[in-house]
């Protein structure tokens, strides 16, 4: 990301609606159906000045040609086995805290990144899923927000995936759970989340928040990247390419 850019700041952006991420898991949507497709139209009118000085892909991630009817994740969140992805972020940080990996240096995300799409061709929505958590996090794109583009972009990702992990859990959600041992190694990581803030006041106030989704990943909470789930969940009405898996680890 050669020359100056400006830092985008997600703590500014409202909490998602509700209508920006699903609830439901994998197994409640009926019929097939393929991820929609955004035709590269113009962008209207609100956003033509954010678009007119963020180009889309920037040369150090530009995405390689695909074959007819693939889809592609940004290239920042490409999970690569063994590595990981160029995009590092402890996900119980806020987004402000992500590094990406550039010849140069670490670099924080900027408002020209986060308005990239975030696929290959452009989507209107995509799932993510995580082996470590029940439920599945829809992704749309966020009207209001600096990156704000008529897809599903970078910044979209990233806000969604912060704000759905930071939600907290019904005591039926971790009902749900039937694993006594796997009760105490959520509220060991609640613990753990509450106890690393260093402010004391804020520390108290993380702390009454209880569980939260985050706290499902466990010790795994360092991102890894997304890959395409092949088949999509055609029986949930989700295609091809429109299902993410979301790799995590140990820090």
């Amino acid at each position: 990301m050669p020359g100056h850019h400006h830092h985008v700041r997600f703590a500014d952006i409202p909490s998602t609606p509700s209508s920006t991420f699903s609830d439901a898991t994998l197994h409640s949507s009926p019929g097939p159906a393929t991820p929609p497709i955004m035709s590269p139209s113009p962008l209207p009118a609100k956003h033509l000045q954010l678009a007119s000085s963020a180009p889309s892909p920037s040369p150090l991630f530009a995405p390689s040609p695909l074959p007819a009817g693939k889809v592609a994740v940004h290239p920042v969140f490409a999970h690569a086995p063994g590595y990981g992805a160029p995009l590092s972020w402890h996900l119980v940080q806020p987004v402000e805290s992500a590094r990406v990996q550039t010849p140069q240096a670490m670099r924080p995300i900027t408002v020209q990144l986060a308005a990239e799409p975030a696929t290959t061709p452009k989507l209107a929505s995509i799932t993510i899923v995580c082996e470590r958590l029940p439920w599945s996090i829809t992704v749309t794109p966020v009207g209001d927000a600096p990156w704000a583009a008529p897809y599903v972009t970078v910044g979209d990702v990233l806000h969604t995936i912060y704000r759905t992990l930071r939600r907290g859990v019904t005591p039926f959600e971790l009902g749900m759970q039937p694993d006594p041992a796997f009760h105490q190694r959520v509220n060991a990581a609640y613990a753990a989340r509450w106890a690393r803030v260093a402010d004391p006041l804020a520390r108290e106030q993380e702390k009454l928040k209880a569980i939260k989704r985050v706290d499902f990943l466990l010790d795994a909470c360092m991102f890894k990247g997304l890959s395409v789930v092949p088949g999509g969940a055609p029986a949930q009405g989700l295609g091809p390419g429109v299902v993410w898996k979301l790799h995590v680890s140990r820090p």
